[in-house]
């Protein structure tokens, strides 16, 4: 009889606490109790922002200004992104006039050189000192001007690959809870360097967009120096999961 309630017991107990047999999520690597304990920072990650700069080496002067889109993955103080950025060109005059468009599509790795933790940002905080670099495809795009617009330099449409190298700041937010999506949320403000190699681009004179071109070449074929192509300052929102 002794021996029957004391299977009874344990017949019970595992009807209770089977079903919930705990097991790490790893999702949620990064939950934990104590918001001043030491950050995780894995996982997927994804980046949406604005860029506002300019572009050097072209017949014409050029701000750009467009928004940024990346996702890739975080390895600790290293994160490796996809990176697509859209640029609208337009004057530096202040007159606003569009003069084209830019894409940029590549690859850039991300370092954190410098780390600050909770107990000196706050809790569950993280800053960061960051350096970066990494390659790129770049498209720009230009517009002739309309039959109502002064006569401008319109430079051919160019495709170019480029090096990129950046710096700035960041701040990671781990949330204490452990919702899954996203287990964090960051702030990144930088900026960034691009150069391509220069070689005999052509430029076409347009007066109006009913008149004749004339093709103007704007440097020797031979000039193959590495020139500043873009020097743009980014902030972006990023999450990781």
């Amino acid at each position: 009889m002794k021996s029957l309630r004391w299977v009874s017991l344990v017949l019970v107990c595992l009807a209770i606490t089977g079903p919930r047999v705990g097991w790490a999520d790893p999702a949620h690597v990064d939950w934990v109790e104590d918001p001043y304990a030491p950050h995780v920072t894995r996982g997927t990650t994804a980046r949406l922002g604005t860029a506002v700069g300019f572009l050097y080496g072209e017949p014409l002067d050029v701000l750009a200004i467009g928004a940024t889109v990346a996702a890739g993955q975080r390895f600790g103080r290293l994160t490796v992104e996809a990176e697509f950025d859209y640029l609208a060109l337009r004057t530096k005059d202040g007159t606003d006039q569009r003069l084209g468009d830019a894409e940029r599509l590549g690859v850039v790795a991300r370092y954190d050189v410098v780390r600050i933790g909770p107990r000196w940002v706050g809790g569950n905080s993280l800053a960061a000192i960051y350096l970066e670099g990494g390659a790129a495809v770049a498209w720009n795009h230009w517009y002739a001007p309309g039959a109502d617009e002064p006569a401008r330099v319109v430079p051919d449409d160019t495709k170019r690959v480029e090096g990129q190298v950046g710096f700035g700041l960041s701040l990671d937010h781990r949330l204490q809870e452990p919702i899954g999506f996203p287990h964090r949320v960051g702030w990144f403000l930088g900026w960034r360097l691009a150069m391509s190699p220069r070689g005999g681009d052509l430029s076409v004179a347009c007066r109006s967009t009913t008149t004749t071109c004339r093709v103007a070449e704007t440097m020797p074929p031979s000039d193959d120096r590495l020139i500043n192509r873009s020097m743009l300052f980014q902030s972006s929102l990023a999450v990781t999961w």
